[in-house]
């Protein structure tokens, strides 16, 4: 069987030999696992592994992709036909010609830092993790009705290669994990969730944390919710923000917001447009002046992480919002030639090996503000600080969102107080940023979801988000009156 490389060199010929005036193939060998446990026991384990290849063509004009499982010289050769076939064809309704943002010419090796192959581990000890998590948390939450955990881990090895001469070899390894219990008393039915936030870092990052410990103070935290008033509605008050749940804040609103396919309408189908259209680059004002958003695939360790995106182009830090103004979008290299930015924010990757790759976030991060995290609990006078995702819902624009979490606190003089169940809160996307007020540089830290979803046939990938505990004065706290 030919290696890898010598298959995509062939691949390559044979583009040029059919027309193709552009083209890239990218090999991937993924293998990821999943122990979960449920009330005590081992629930669902599970170890896979895929390898495919996929194959992108320019022919007059026109796209092309297409994809296969099939590691042989007379496959490759089928794939790339059917890549410039469909190329071809996309080309009678194009519009103008295709052009890409020039990147560098590389030939290079990345890899994740990682000390245990998380993927190696004994599965006993996996298990042994998670099950003494479980039962610590149901020691503490005699309520609990239903406990589930787990712990993810996965791989990718990729081989890219561009007609324009890189070749780039990647192997990305994250692992992170997950408890949750369901607590009931007299009908009234919560959830408490603990997580280690998924890295690109080994199994020596899951050993770093006391998952049991984690599991002990979320169940007592259940226990409290079970007695909680229910959170207030139809108030304004600062909102705190210091957990888990501050990436999904910047993912729905800012990270899809700045995705410049979005932004040019080739998402509408499935996963909407944005506000945050080419009139606005430059000039709106999206947050406060103590609001910086960058794309950042170069952060060590993020979950969103990478030394090249899968066009060949090299990580590298983007600056979205700078000073409180939108500034710029996560693209690729025909979008930012589209608007005429220099250079692709190496922002396209494919879930899988036969997946066309599309502009998707990398480390979408909230840079640290000038703030001790003490200080700015300390003063607030009157507020609610939550935690924890629990449910939201976004416009298709990403402007109007809103969002529940698991748990909230009031803060009264300065201090957290009384539990608060149910918490939700809602608004519009700049708003709620320009009145972000105080972010802490202290306890920065970098969260991420391995589930983001986009793309027609959908893609699932993973991505990274950085924050620090923040207030956002004046929101709109409870979605389910009038104001």
């Amino acid at each position: 069987m030919l290696m890898r490389k010598e298959l995509a060199d062939f691949g390559l010929d044979t583009a040029a030999s059919l027309g193709a005036s552009y083209a890239d193939v990218r090999f991937v060998d993924g293998e990821q696992r999943l122990v979960s446990v449920r009330n005590g026991r081992p629930d669902r384990i599970s170890h896979t592994s895929e390898s495919g290849y996929g194959v992108r063509v320019i022919v007059d004009n026109g796209w092309g992709f297409a994809g296969s499982y099939g590691p042989s010289k007379e496959d490759v050769k089928e794939t790339v036909e059917k890549a410039v076939k469909l190329a071809k064809a996309s080309s009678t309704t194009a519009k103008g010609a295709v052009t890409l943002a020039p990147t560098k010419v590389v030939d290079d090796r990345f890899e994740s830092s990682i000390k245990v192959d998380p993927l190696t581990v004994p599965l006993e000890d996996v298990l042994e993790l998670l099950i003494s998590a479980d039962e610590a948390f149901r020691e503490a939450s005699p309520h609990s009705r239903t406990t589930t955990g787990r712990i993810h881990s996965r791989m990718e090895d990729k081989y890219i290669a561009t007609s324009e001469g890189s070749r780039i070899e990647q192997r990305i390894v994250f692992c992170g994990g997950q408890g949750q219990g369901y607590v009931m008393d007299r009908g009234l039915v919560q959830r408490r969730t603990y997580e280690i936030n998924p890295l690109t870092r080994g199994f020596e990052y899951i050993l770093e944390h006391d998952l049991q410990g984690m599991a002990r103070k979320a169940g007592k935290e259940a226990e409290q919710l079970l007695s909680a008033e229910p959170c207030p509605t139809e108030i304004r008050n600062d909102l705190i923000l210091d957990d888990p749940h501050m990436y999904l804040q910047i993912h729905e609103t800012i990270g899809h917001g700045s995705e410049l396919d979005r932004v040019l309408g080739t998402e509408v189908d499935l996963a909407g447009m944005s506000f945050l259209t080419p009139d606005k680059l430059g000039i709106f004002r999206y947050g406060s002046d103590h609001v910086n958003f960058v794309a950042d695939p170069t952060i060590p360790d993020g979950l969103g992480t990478y030394g090249y995106d899968d066009e060949g182009v090299p990580a590298r830090k983007v600056y979205l919002v700078k000073d409180g103004i939108f500034v710029g979008y996560q693209s690729s290299r025909e979008t930012a030639a589209q608007l005429g930015i220099e250079g692709s924010s190496a922002g396209m990757r494919a879930a899988t090996p036969v997946d066309l790759p599309i502009v998707r976030m990398n480390n979408i991060c909230l840079e640290p503000g000038d703030w001790k995290s003490d200080e700015i609990l300390e003063d607030t006078r009157e507020g609610i600080l939550m935690r924890t995702t629990k449910m939201w819902s976004v416009d298709q624009r990403r402007l109007n969102f809103q969002f529940g979490c698991e748990i909230g606190w009031k803060v009264e003089g300065g201090e957290l107080t009384d539990v608060l169940r149910d918490p939700t809160y809602t608004g519009i996307s700049y708003e709620f940023w320009r009145s972000l007020d105080a972010t802490a540089k202290d306890d920065w830290k970098l969260y991420g979801t391995t589930g983001c979803g986009k793309g027609r046939p959908g893609q699932s990938i993973y991505v990274g988000h950085g924050a620090a505990r923040t207030r956002i004065k004046d929101v709109r706290i409870g979605i389910t009156g009038r104001m």
